[in-house]
């Protein structure tokens, strides 16, 4: 709390008086960092093709999973996880499980048009962004060079629109199929 009082140029009471806790002003930030590159749900969905819906918010999630904040963000936990398991437990709820659970939802909406076929929506966002991250979100992490350009950002977002279409669009049998 030091650390971020000197950063904002405040005293320790300050920042106290806005965060009750740690893990509170540390959950805002991650939120924050989310919410600053998430499309707004309101609206997202209303008269919008779902390609053109999961291609927003990929373009928003990869630019954060290669910001600058999201990259020191995510070093930071994992550098100290196994000494604050609470710190990672704060950043997988209001970071990872968040987004997860924001496009379900969106999924589930499409499902309920007949526009996708989607048994376990949960998992299916889970998958999308797994595949957003491909080879960016280690490259990022370990600093090596070089850094995504939008135009490669852009089109790997699509290509992914595209693979996730392919398995959960419209009736496909891939993705309303029983155990292989």
């Amino acid at each position: 709390m030091d650390a971020v009082a000197d950063a904002a140029r405040v005293t320790k009471q300050t920042v106290y008086a806005h965060y009750k806790s740690k893990d509170e002003l540390f959950t805002r930030m991650i939120s924050d960092l989310c919410h600053k590159h998430t499309p707004s749900k309101t609206g997202l969905v209303e008269g919008q093709k779902i390609e053109a819906v999961l291609y927003q918010i990929g373009v928003g999630f990869l630019n954060m999973l290669t910001s600058p904040d999201g990259v020191a963000a995510l070093r930071l936990v994992v550098s100290e996880a196994k000494r604050h398991p609470r710190m990672a437990q704060l950043f997988y709820e209001s970071g990872t499980q968040r987004m997860v659970t924001f496009l379900a939802d969106i999924l589930k909406q499409y499902n309920k048009r007949g526009v996708l076929s989607v048994v376990n929506p949960e998992s299916a966002s889970s998958y999308f962004f797994a595949m957003l991250k491909g080879n960016y979100h280690i490259r990022m992490i370990l600093c090596l060079k070089p850094v995504p350009t939008v135009k490669e950002k852009e089109a790997h977002v699509q290509e992914t629109v595209r693979m996730f279409m392919a398995l959960y669009g419209g009736k496909n049998p891939l993705a309303t199929r029983g155990k292989l």
